[in-house]
């Protein structure tokens, strides 16, 4: 078999899969699923889902909120984790690489 024949195969096969997600990551009812989801974020969306986890509405001064979802049995230091994720996040889509130093 000629290596160069399955090349455009792979190509149209990969641009498949990625329409495909990005379609997926469109739809409304997937709204809340970052566009590169880690293991645990899906997880926690799962459960949140299920109700094993809740989602917390951050009300920043400006008047601007955003959501994250931690489990039920999250601590103090989860909840913080994820804020500063969630923020760093929302950074670099309006901004770019940035670096927050907490």
């Amino acid at each position: 078999m000629d290596s160069g024949s399955s090349k455009p195969e792979e190509v149209a096969a990969y641009q498949s899969i990625e329409a495909m997600l990005s379609a997926l990551l469109d739809d409304p009812i997937l709204a809340d699923v970052p566009w590169k989801p880690s293991l645990a974020d899906v997880d926690t969306l799962i459960n949140l889902e299920l109700g094993s986890a809740m989602g917390v509405t951050v009300v920043k001064l400006d008047n601007t909120s955003f959501d994250v979802a931690v489990l039920n049995s999250a601590t103090v230091k989860d909840l913080k984790l994820a804020i500063r994720k969630k923020i760093n996040e929302i950074e670099q889509e309006q901004m770019g690489h940035r670096h927050i130093s907490w």
